[in-house]
């Protein structure tokens, strides 16, 4: 109370009054920043702070040893004068951080701010020591005589802070009281935390509030921000760490009062005091600090940072911004969560950043990757709970989807999931994984909107192509007749009328040349992963007979249906030469040779070059060496017929024996 009231100006007008009544012989002119009692007194206490820092920095650590050497040798509670003094410090720190007032008590606030989190950082395992960046002096060198000359050794910063390092080993004793006081100083973290809710004083759903975050605040919590992220630095191994996890296919975290946990809560509620300007199209300082935040902590595995980013992007990863604000502004929609356009889209960006990330685990990454399917498929999904494909709900006019967030985790997620899918024994946990990455891919196939087909379709080339690349050969048989919808899907598109094109806003040309790409996807993956699929021999043959027998070719006045006939057919031939199944292209052959006699240049080379690929000799011998075979199996089986009937013969005449034996028996018997 002393100090607010001090601080606040309760003295500045006895000060001036006494200076009224004194002489005006000496007039002495003094600095705005000191021209009254509050102001002056504001700067004591930062010296006084700035100068705790410096004490808690350099001997810490010898303070703890020492208040342990005393409370032994006075035979008294061994932490009570230090612990005292620690309470004491933090409780001046807070409420320095927490002031009230002008421009003038902003260098308090910083202060109290830095102090507070120096405290956590002295007294955390690693010490204040790992968050120092080790820089180097230039100052070794002179000029004599119009040249550099070297004078003495470069000096390291830091050097001079070596004994605030607890570099030597520490006593169990130490260590405890250590934790202790790391728990004081990070409670009032969270006291913080409680000052910021109630300092914001509003609800975050209400747009047209005229709270407006001063600039004394605003440069508060950006020092705040800053600091936490040094804090972090120090925590990340040992205080702050996620630790190991199981896999599962949610990224279901319970709320705890880990620190970690409780660190992430401080972040969003920053984020929620800095989100003022809902209209801006840039993020403020605060803002970008606390998702540079998030992401060094997704970085680090923290599965509660990308809780909070998940949270904070919404649907953003999946749809594009003109939809995001379109769906705003709609009466109906109460999904928007009171935070901004442009940090949702920058939470979502973070996201996909953090799986590049080589400090990541497998396991997180894998977590991760099947949360965001789960929101994939709740927003694109045809089989959510109300049984309705969201997204038809929102209209082509507004919805356009988009896949690079889904594309850069499904990368990184596809490869971990390999990876540790070969390390374990049980594949119950990882096959219902793998389970939930199909039903995204199908939707991705079966649920694409046409105009998604214009818009996305070299992210879903892109994503099935990293989906195939890493499938588990026992997964083959389930995604074949995914493949082989999607294929046939695309073709539908490929086909459509003209009319069905004109409702969209992309052109006809767009949305076949999606199409196509798609189909080589669903196409291609079928020939390199599932050759023997006779969905890929009905295909060929559709397509590659239909062209034969089509007498129309394109042509600059040509319709888009011949020209995706065409286009079909030179899908068709470019997948078929990445197959290494020699049995598919024999069976290919005799459409493959029609094919080089069409009129069409494109196709003649490509048939050919197939065709040259095919090595008939040894199909041919593959395939007597087959029909020997069958043939010797035939025999073989004609033989143990044969021997069978023979056996039923030998049988039946040991029955008829022995039926007769039974009858003689019968008629003794009933003569005695």
């Amino acid at each position: 109370k002393h100090m607010s009231s001090a601080i606040n100006g309760t003295n500045g007008d006895s000060l001036k009054q006494n200076e009224s009544n004194e002489s005006q012989r000496y007039k002495v002119s003094v600095h705005h920043s000191r021209d009254s009692a509050s102001k002056q007194w504001s700067t004591t206490l930062v010296l006084a702070l700035r100068g705790l820092e410096r004490v808690l920095r350099l001997f810490f650590c010898r303070l703890l040893r020492k208040s342990i050497e005393v409370s032994q040798h006075s035979n008294q509670h061994r932490e009570v004068w230090l612990t005292a003094t620690w309470n004491e410090i933090l409780r001046m720190s807070f409420d320095c951080a927490c002031i009230s007032g002008e421009r003038e008590t902003l260098d308090l606030r910083l202060a109290g701010i830095e102090l507070i989190t120096l405290c956590s950082q002295v007294s955390c395992k690693a010490g204040i020591g790992a968050a120092t960046n080790t820089a180097r002096v230039g100052t070794n060198m002179e000029v004599v005589g119009g040249a550099l000359r070297s004078v003495r050794a470069a000096t390291t910063v830091g050097d001079k802070n070596q004994g605030s390092l607890c570099s030597a080993p520490i006593e169990p004793e130490v260590d405890q009281l250590r934790h202790i006081f790391f728990d004081l100083a990070f409670s009032k973290l969270v006291d913080f935390r409680t000052y910021l809710e109630s300092f914001k004083g509003y609800n975050i759903h209400d747009t047209e509030s005229p709270y407006v975050v001063d600039s004394v605040m605003t440069q508060v919590l950006t020092k705040l921000t800053g600091e936490l992220s040094k804090l972090y630095e120090c925590c990340k191994s040992d205080e702050m760490s996620p630790g190991s996890f199981k896999l599962r296919l949610d990224l279901f975290v319970e709320e705890d009062h880990k620190y970690e946990s409780q660190l992430v809560n401080l972040l969003l509620v920053i984020l929620d005091n800095a989100d003022a300007d809902k209209t801006s199209r840039y993020l403020n300082q605060v803002q970008r600090g606390c998702i540079s935040m998030l992401q060094t902590m997704a970085s680090n595995s923290s599965l509660q940072a990308f809780k909070a980013l998940a949270k904070l992007s919404g649907d953003s990863m999946f749809v594009a911004r003109e939809t995001l604000r379109a769906g705003n502004s709609t009466d109906d929609d109460d999904s928007d969560d009171g935070y901004g356009e442009v940090l949702e889209l920058e939470a979502s960006k973070t996201v996909a950043s953090a799986f590049d990330s080589g400090d990541m685990s497998s396991e997180a990454k894998i977590i991760v990757m099947c949360s965001v399917l789960t929101q994939y498929l709740k927003i694109h999904g045809l089989h959510n709970e109300s049984g309705v494909n969201n997204i038809s709900r929102k209209g082509r006019g507004i919805f356009r989807a988009k896949y690079d967030t889904l594309t850069r985790v499904m990368d990184s997620g596809l490869e971990a999931t390999a990876r540790v899918d070969m390390s374990l024994k049980d594949k119950s946990v990882i096959d219902s994984i793998w389970d939930k990455i199909i039903d995204a891919v199908k939707t991705l196939l079966l649920e694409c909107l046409i105009d998604g087909y214009a818009n996305n379709s070299k992210s879903i080339l892109d994503i099935i192509a990293l989906f195939l690349l890493h499938l588990p050969p026992r997964k083959y048989s389930t995604v074949g007749s995914i493949l082989e919808k999607g294929a046939n899907r695309a073709i539908e598109v490929a086909f459509g009328k003209n009319e069905d094109f004109d409702e969209h806003l992309t052109s006809a040309d767009n949305i076949v040349e999606g199409a196509i790409d798609i189909f080589l996807a669903c196409f291609m993956g079928l020939c390199q992963k599932m050759p023997s699929s006779p969905a890929l021999k009905s295909m060929t043959g559709q397509i590659l007979g239909g062209t034969i027998e089509s007498s129309d070719w394109p042509t600059g006045n040509s319709s888009h249906q011949v020209r995706a006939r065409h286009k079909l057919a030179l899908a068709v031939c470019e997948s078929l030469k990445t197959t290494s199944s020699q049995d598919l292209l024999v069976s290919t052959f005799p459409l493959l040779c029609r094919l080089t006699n069409v009129a069409n240049n494109n196709l003649r080379e490509a048939a050919g070059q197939i065709l040259s690929g095919i090595n008939l000799a040894d199909a041919i011998s593959r395939e007597r060496e087959r029909a020997e075979t069958a043939e010797a199996k035939a025999r073989e089986i004609e033989e143990e017929n044969n021997a069978l009937l023979e056996e039923v013969d030998y049988l039946q005449v040991e029955n008829e024996e022995l039926q007769r034996q039974l009858a003689v028996f019968s008629e003794s018997a009933d003569f005695t």
